[in-house]
């Protein structure tokens, strides 16, 4: 116990919170900034300044940079392990005094848009209120989601309302969204001169990509998609002239887009459901009830001013 809190208090010192630790386990164990990025809420060139910092900080590289990525070095092994190591005293002393209580697993999935808005604020809201929930977030499209709760791979899913449903599940209506088409306000397109456009998404399987697909299909406008998981690299491919995007619009307002032109367009309905899905014989569990409830409160709210 005493060990325990010398070391907490040694993190302390360094000025390094549990939450602080806990996003540099992130990091260290994937190996992929990009992933992280989704994972984390963080824009990839923050989660790039954190590991320029933590290398500033030890004295020695914790990556080494390939042609395939990031590979962690030696050095940042011993580091992971050591961050590991303070996590599982920091529980063992919570246990001593008393403060620990178990916490219920439980598997969400999510579409990489809904992450990204409501990702952090689900995870601040079951610590505020102090709900003793473990969430492992499963980012993947809505119909890939809804195939793995049928099949019980997973528990429930918070994300875009698929096109079929299955009858052993609930597709409770949380939330109504909007998405939005956009470009550069230097590249905009006449969409009647019916020039081929390259449309960014997010996830080819997004319930948005699907939607503008379609309109551009039955307008008889060419285009190739690209899918770019990054939110903020979005803009930088909307410098090149004839690229659209489609993002939802809540995402754009939580990146502060600018030099942004947003196209009406007829026919295409911008409206989304947002459902919250899970197994029917699980409808009286109450770690689903709990946590359908907090993220129910959250998409009434806004979560973009809580953040």
């Amino acid at each position: 116990m005493i060990v325990a809190i010398k070391k907490f208090y040694r993190c302390v010192k360094y000025n390094m919170n549990i939450e602080e630790i806990a996003l540099k386990i992130e990091i260290l164990e994937r190996q992929n900034l990009s992933k992280s990025a989704e994972m984390t809420n963080y824009t990839q060139s923050a989660l790039t300044s954190k590991v320029k910092k933590m290398e500033g900080e030890i004295g020695q590289e914790l990556f080494k940079r390939t042609p395939q990525g990031l590979k962690i070095t030696n050095v940042g092994t011993q580091y992971l392990k050591f961050l590991k190591l303070i996590t599982e005293e920091y529980d063992e002393f919570l246990q001593g005094i008393g403060s620990g209580q178990t916490n219920t697993k439980i598997t969400l999935g999510t579409s990489h848009t809904t992450i990204k808005i409501y990702g952090a604020s689900i995870m601040n809201a079951l610590q505020t209120n102090n709900i003793p929930l473990d969430i492992d977030f499963i980012v993947e499209s809505s119909t890939s989601l809804n195939q793995k709760i049928h099949n019980a791979e997973m528990d429930c899913a918070l994300t875009s309302n698929p096109i079929k449903h299955y009858p052993d599940l609930n597709y409770d209506l949380i939330a109504t969204e909007t998405f939005e088409v956009i470009s550069n306000d230097s590249y905009i397109i006449d969409f009647e001169k019916r020039s081929p456009v390259t449309l960014l998404v997010l996830s080819r399987g997004c319930m948005y990509t699907r939607a503008m697909a379609e309109w551009l299909k039955k307008n008889h406008i060419p285009f190739t998609m690209k899918e770019i998981k990054s939110v903020s690299s979005i803009l930088d491919f909307l410098q090149i002239d004839n690229t659209i995007a489609v993002l939802n619009t809540k995402l754009i307002d939580l990146y502060n887009y600018s030099n942004i032109h947003y196209y009406d367009l007829q026919q295409l309905n911008k409206e989304i459901e947002t459902v919250f899905i899970y197994k029917k014989s699980d409808s009286q569990q109450s770690s689903i009830f709990q946590l359908k409830h907090i993220i129910k409160s959250l998409l009434l709210e806004d979560p973009i001013e809580q953040s």
